[in-house]
């Protein structure tokens, strides 16, 4: 199940399809008789953006079966979208010659080449991008007639039309229109499969930052400060790191961004040294914990280690002692019991423990008892049960640690489970593998050979979270971060047939994998979220730079900090 042929070192230049919206997924809902109504935290773009209704006659829209339409009477509406960050962050904006946003020379952009708009009807429909100023800088009329082709394309010339910041549609009086998508189509730059899910996954990650305050959003579609995700930040900062390490941004920009995220966790409230899972700012700006979440060891262990690597790859010893200072802090025998399993944190309240304790193997807990080892003059006492196997067969849990240390392939029993961590690997990526066949043998995932089960959102927006792995039958939704995760660490000669198989589901984007895809591919929540996010631009550079190529396996093995972790499990 897991073979799979090399790709070419490069490939020829294709055009692929990035869509700004699909109404059947980013707004699913059906109002008959009224301009549907918006909640900004389930419904947004595939860019990471909002939305909203314009004109005065909204009273002509209403949405019923994936599709936004327009009744004939009234005066004109239509929608914005934002390209760009929210429409009040009026200071971020789209180049449209590189959707990735992660800038560099021509060649390795991505590019708009035309505009799409699924639309059907009869009557006059104007298409616009226009820039932050709401000035339209391109736009194109049609005229709709019954029973014709409902995708409409126009060319367009990136260059003369410079920065925007909406892609509207307007409908004019009389018009009976029914829109159901738009989209850019993009000229993917000529570079290897595993390079290019690496920028398409690092823009998506990059995307949920905030650089002025150094924390990245859980989410890219909500406010700056609104739900910010330690651990996330920790991985925009390494992830960022070893891309400005390898050329791809600028080593200045990204270093005061990563001393940004250094003085932003120096300045977070915490329980015993340990840094909160979620944060929002406070009136002063300042970061809280926030309301009904809690101080988190594991969100700690990825948070601080990431930055301390990053830290590394630019050469900042300032943030290295800054992390340092974090890790002497924390206070492992209040969050640990006479038998030495850790717990998971503090509850909102900074002093009362979490019931559930870091017990069942894999990389999570291995994670905590590396934190708990650096330490200094610290005797660790963490444990961590054997056996193999993670809970539920959730695929992530077994992955997360390679992404910081190279030692989990070691082929040699650790000293604390007497677990082979590779096999152990490979056994769940194989039954991950073979998941969907099993469980869904018709299914269009099946036929391409889509898997991966894990945790993220359930489903479509609004569907809340969920951790499902192959120990739990009938499960339909995959997270694409999963199948990265597992051929790219565990895999890797796999993981260019892995990446074609989601070009050929027409679900890679420009802008990054989809949080989830149904089994049958024709729904995926497009929500851009940060932690996933990380996931997959940390797996992508470890599977585009391998071996001695891969700075940040190299920067593991010569950080005396991440040594003493490591030591927890393997002597050296």
């Amino acid at each position: 199940m897991l073979g799979g042929c090399l790709m070419p070192a490069a490939r020829a230049a294709e055009i692929v399809w990035q869509p700004v919206t699909d109404y059947s997924l980013s707004f699913p809902g059906d109002r008959p008789d009224a301009a549907p109504a918006i909640n900004p935290f389930d419904n947004f773009t595939h860019f990471g953006t909002d939305f909203g209704w314009m004109g005065p006659g909204q009273g002509r829209l209403d949405a019923r079966a994936g599709a936004i339409r327009t009744k004939p009477d009234g005066e004109w509406t239509g929608a914005w979208h934002s390209l760009a960050g929210l429409a009040s962050e009026r200071e971020r904006v789209l180049d449209p010659s590189d959707i990735t946003g992660l800038g560099g020379p021509p060649p390795d952009r991505a590019g708009v080449v035309a505009v799409t708009i699924d639309a059907r009807g009869q009557g006059e429909l104007r298409v616009e991008l226009a820039d932050a100023g709401k000035q339209v800088r391109w736009a194109r009329t049609l005229l709709l007639a019954p029973g014709e082709k409902t995708r409409h394309r126009f060319e367009v010339d990136v260059a003369a039309l410079g920065l925007v910041k909406y892609f509207n549609w307007v409908a004019e009086p009389g018009s009976a229109v029914e829109v159901s998508s738009l989209g850019f189509e993009v000229s993917r730059p000529v570079i290897t499969a595993e390079e290019w899910l690496l920028r398409v996954s690092l823009g998506k990650l990059r995307r949920c930052h905030d650089p002025a305050s150094g924390l990245t959003r859980d989410r890219a579609h909500l406010p700056a400060g609104a739900f910010d995700s330690v651990s996330s930040s920790g991985l925009h900062a390494l992830a960022s790191a070893a891309a400005a390490a390898e050329g791809m941004l600028d080593r200045e920009q990204v270093a005061g961004e990563v001393r940004r995220t250094a003085r932003a966790f120096l300045d977070t409230p915490k329980a015993g040294g340990f840094l909160p899972h979620f944060t929002r700012r406070d009136a002063d700006g300042r970061p809280q914990l926030h309301p009904g979440t809690e101080y988190s060891t594991v969100d700690s262990a990825i948070a601080l280690v990431s930055l301390r690597l990053a830290a590394n790859l630019l050469e900042l010893p300032d943030v290295a002692d800054a992390v340092a200072a974090l890790v002497a802090d924390l206070d492992f025998d209040a969050v640990s019991d006479a038998e030495g399993w850790i717990g998971h944190g503090f509850s909102h309240d900074g002093t009362t423990l979490l019931a559930s304790q870091w017990r069942d193997w894999g990389g999570e807990t291995a994670l905590v008892l590396a934190l708990e080892s650096m330490v200094p003059n610290r005797e660790p006492r963490g444990r961590i049960e054997p056996g193999g196997q993670v809970f539920r067969g959730v695929h992530f849990i077994s992955e997360i640690q390679s992404l910081f240390y190279p030692d989990f392939d070691r082929d040699t029993p650790d000293l604390l489970s007497g677990t082979v961590w590779p096999a152990a690997r490979r056994e769940l990526l194989e039954r991950q593998s073979r998941y969907v066949v099993e469980q869904w043998p018709d299914s269009a995932a099946a036929g391409l050979g889509l898997f991966g089960l894990s945790g993220g959102e359930a489903g479509m927006p609004g569907d809340g979270y969920t951790a499902n792995g192959v120990d739990v039958p009938g499960i339909r939704w995959l997270h694409p971060h999963a199948m990265v995760m597992g051929l790219a660490l565990s895999n890797r000669s796999a993981l260019p047939d892995g990446i074609r198989r989601w070009e050929k589901a027409g679900l890679l984007f420009p802008q990054g994998l989809p949080e989830n895809v149904e089994i049958g591919l024709q729904l995926h929540n497009p929500m851009q979220g940060s932690l996933n996010a990380g996931f997959e631009a940390l797996s992508a550079y470890h599977g585009w730079r391998r071996g001695d190529l891969d700075r940040i396996d190299e920067a593991s093995r010569r950080d005396p900090m991440l040594r003493a972790g490591v030591r927890r499990f393997w002597a050296e």
